[in-house]
This record gives C-alpha cells, sequence and structure tokens, in this order.
C-alpha cells in the first residue's frame, strides 16, 4: 500500500517535471523565432531604406 502510493507521488512528480520541461522548450523555440524574425525585419528595413534612398 505505501509503495503504490510512493510510486503513484513520484510518478506525478516525474510527470510534471516533463511537462515543465516541454513547457520550457516551447518556450526558448518561441524566444528564438521571435528573435530571428526581428533580425530579418531589420535587415528588410535597411534594404528598403538603401533601395529607397533615404
Amino acid at each position: 500500500m505505501i509503495q503504490t502510493m510512493m510510486s503513484t507521488i513520484g510518478g506525478t512528480v516525474a510527470a510534471r517535471r516533463a511537462q515543465h520541461q516541454q513547457q520550457a522548450a516551447m518556450l526558448r523555440r518561441a524566444v528564438g523565432f521571435a528573435i530571428v524574425t526581428s533580425g530579418l525585419a531589420v535587415i528588410v528595413a535597411q534594404a528598403l531604406q538603401h533601395a529607397l534612398g533615404r
């Protein structure tokens, strides 16, 4: 009985940890995408300024 309860508690902790790691990975991916996108936007804006001679 006690072993069953402890294994259930351990399982939920492991599941929670895995979920947090997955959320952290998704957050890192989203932040990386935002950084790359903003960098590309800056490059495009500079290219437009250069093309328009401003």
